[in-house]
């Protein structure tokens, strides 16, 4: 059994060495592979800091900020980080304002003023799903109509 622990550990470092997980993800990829995620193992990593769930969110954060709040926090829970550790992560990142979200889909998208009813709409909806209030994002569409 102490071989099959030190195996699940060495699998698990190997995992934690491309890349962060949360402490469900890896618990779920190794409880996949050897059927169990023995608690000492996860404590031990926890210990040593090699899985922090407070770590993975931020970075997460950092690197998901043009997809919009909601979407990320979504994201995040459904990855089993908890609540307060998502609200915390997203409340401390600085997300793109509406109207840099706005210029920054216009030149992606090589749209000009004035927009047509589809590219309008189109614009909203890629708004909306990156969280924007959709009273702001019609004022700030109606100025380019």
């Amino acid at each position: 059994m102490i071989t099959n622990v030190d195996e699940i550990y060495t699998y698990a470092l190997k995992l934690l060495k491309g890349r962060d997980y949360s402490v469900a993800t890896l618990r779920e990829k190794l409880e996949k592979k050897f059927g169990s995620a023995p608690e000492s193992v996860m404590d031990q990593l926890a210990k040593k800091n090699f899985l922090n769930d407070r770590r993975f969110a931020e970075n997460y954060v950092a690197r998901r900020k043009n997809r919009g709040a909601a979407f990320v926090r979504e994201e995040l829970l459904a990855r089993g980080i908890s609540a307060e550790l998502t609200d915390a992560a997203i409340s401390r990142a600085e997300w793109p304002s509406l109207r840099s979200a706005l210029n920054a889909r216009m030149e992606d998208w090589k749209l000009r003023a004035p927009l047509q009813p589809r590219d309008a709409a189109r614009l909203f909806r890629a708004l909306q799903r990156l969280g924007h209030d959709e009273d702001a994002i019609r004022e700030e569409i109606e100025t380019l109509l």
